[in-house]
């Protein structure tokens, strides 16, 4: 069954749903907020990195840190079990509308701090890194291997973080290693970002842990593979987040696990143009101890599914982590990716561990709707999985409109979707070229589905 809508009051409608549209996008990126109760460390900005190697097929990088305390209390700061913040780095590659972690280094602790202003709110010195605070950090200070320790030392959640172990060995060891052959590919239209992550002994237990992460984009030289910051700092956002201000067709959003760490999770379903979907999804883990060891999305019966494909990013330097991919099935009504083995059966599988990102795709021959997918957790513990609502393969509707509960049946549920959906950049209403952007040519595409009717 149908009904009639005017195409003068529905393009109204959605003339005034896109135009909320545009002004919610320019208010997306929220600024650090300051003077949050108790310790509070961030990753201020990087301003200049040095390069290191190249060993092998490695290179290997260390950016400098400006770092505040953004809360009302001091920040306990310097060398010693539970006592000093510490600074992981990570590189991403945004190429192709995929965004990939393609290095991380070790953690650097940091010894001591010389407190000043920059950061925003009065700097009152006191212990360590006093309220409202700011320490700078070079980039060769921070590429001491001395100073250098294992993150998988390091509980993010909890900021349990033992003495420093320092690391040995070549010129590219606990660095930011890269392989070389994923450096230099702007003249391909790729896009490279630094990222610092940090994790406080003290903040993480007040808190204030979900702001640790802050990344700027950089250039590299395709002679030396030297790299430099350029553009905005995004202090306080995580890398994966510059994948939706690339494209603001990607879905983002976050899922805590109760009682515990915080997972980033952004995805985008595009249309193939051959009646086949490719759906793309990238999960950071900021600071869960549990970390993820499987990530599963339904199927409706009939799909045929291709070109699945998992990426991660390796540990090194000594870090007991297994680097074997995850495993694929496409059983059960899911595509999932699992970690090769449980944590029963070996706590040092490769596991999507805190200040890391993977990603995960496949082509769908059905169309993209808002739907759950599930993040199932390393570590023992309840719950054992959690649920997030990204686009995901639609069920059976009888058309392009029919995007609402009842599948079977256009009605107002079906226009009041698409809006909602229209509104958010959602795929479900990405229903015509140009797809991934969402203009009057997808009302056009909406209001020929539902005129059409269901069979």
């Amino acid at each position: 069954m149908k009904r009639a809508v005017t195409l003068t009051a529905f393009l109204a409608c959605a003339g005034a749903t896109a135009m909320g549209q545009s002004m919610d996008q320019t208010n997306d990126a929220a600024s650090t907020q300051r003077g949050l109760i108790g310790p509070d460390v961030i990753y201020q900005s990087v301003t200049s990195i040095n390069s290191y190697g190249p060993v092998g097929t490695k290179r290997a990088y260390i950016g400098d840190s400006y770092t505040c305390n953004i809360g009302d209390e001091p920040l306990l700061f310097g060398f010693g079990a539970n006592g000093s913040p510490v600074l992981v780095f990570n590189l991403y590659r945004l190429h192709d509308g995929r965004i990939e972690q393609i290095g991380m280094s070790w953690a650097k602790h940091a010894c001591c701090a010389i407190q000043g202003n920059g950061c925003g709110i009065p700097c009152t010195s006191g212990p360590g890194l006093g309220a409202g605070c700011r320490d700078i950090y070079s980039a060769g200070w921070n590429a001491s291997q001395s100073n250098l320790g294992p993150r998988s030392a390091i509980n993010a959640y909890t900021g349990e973080i033992p003495g420093i172990e320092g690391v040995g060995g070549s010129a590219i060891a606990g660095r930011l290693q890269v392989e070389t052959d994923d450096l230099g590919q702007e003249g391909a239209g790729a896009t490279y970002y630094f990222e610092g992550v940090y994790v406080g002994s003290d903040d993480a237990p007040a808190g204030n842990a979900y702001n640790n992460a802050t990344y700027r984009q950089v250039t590299i030289n395709e002679l030396n593979f030297s790299m430099s910051p350029t553009g905005a700092t995004f202090e306080g956002e995580p890398a994966i987040n510059a994948w939706k201000e690339a494209d603001p067709a990607v879905t983002s959003t976050f899922a805590d696990v109760p009682g515990e760490g915080r997972f980033h999770v952004a995805a985008k379903a595009s249309d193939n143009g051959d009646g086949t979907y490719r759906y793309e999804y990238a999960i950071f883990n900021l600071n869960s101890h549990r970390s993820g060891g499987s990530f599963s999305v339904p199927i409706p019966s009939g799909a045929s599914v291709s070109n699945v494909g998992f990426h991660d990013v390796d540990y090194h330097s000594g870090e007991p982590y297994d680097n074997t991919d995850w495993t694929i099935s496409t059983d059960g009504g899911a595509v999932t990716w699992s970690s090769p083995e449980t944590f029963a059966q070996n706590e040092n599988s490769n596991a999507l561990r805190w200040g890391t990102m993977y990603n995960f795709w496949f082509d769908a021959d059905a169309a993209p709707e808002m739907g759950d997918v599930t993040l199932g957790l390393f570590r023992p513990g309840s719950p054992a999985d959690i649920s997030i609502s990204l686009p995901a393969p639609s069920g059976a509707g009888c058309n392009d409109a029919d995007i609402a509960e009842p599948l079977g049946t256009l009605d107002f549920s079906d226009v009041s979707a698409f809006l909602l959906a229209f509104s958010t950049n959602d795929p479900a209403a990405d229903l015509a070229v140009p797809f991934g952007t969402f203009d009057f040519s997808d009302v056009a595409a909406f209001l020929g589905a539902f005129g059409a009717g269901c069979p």
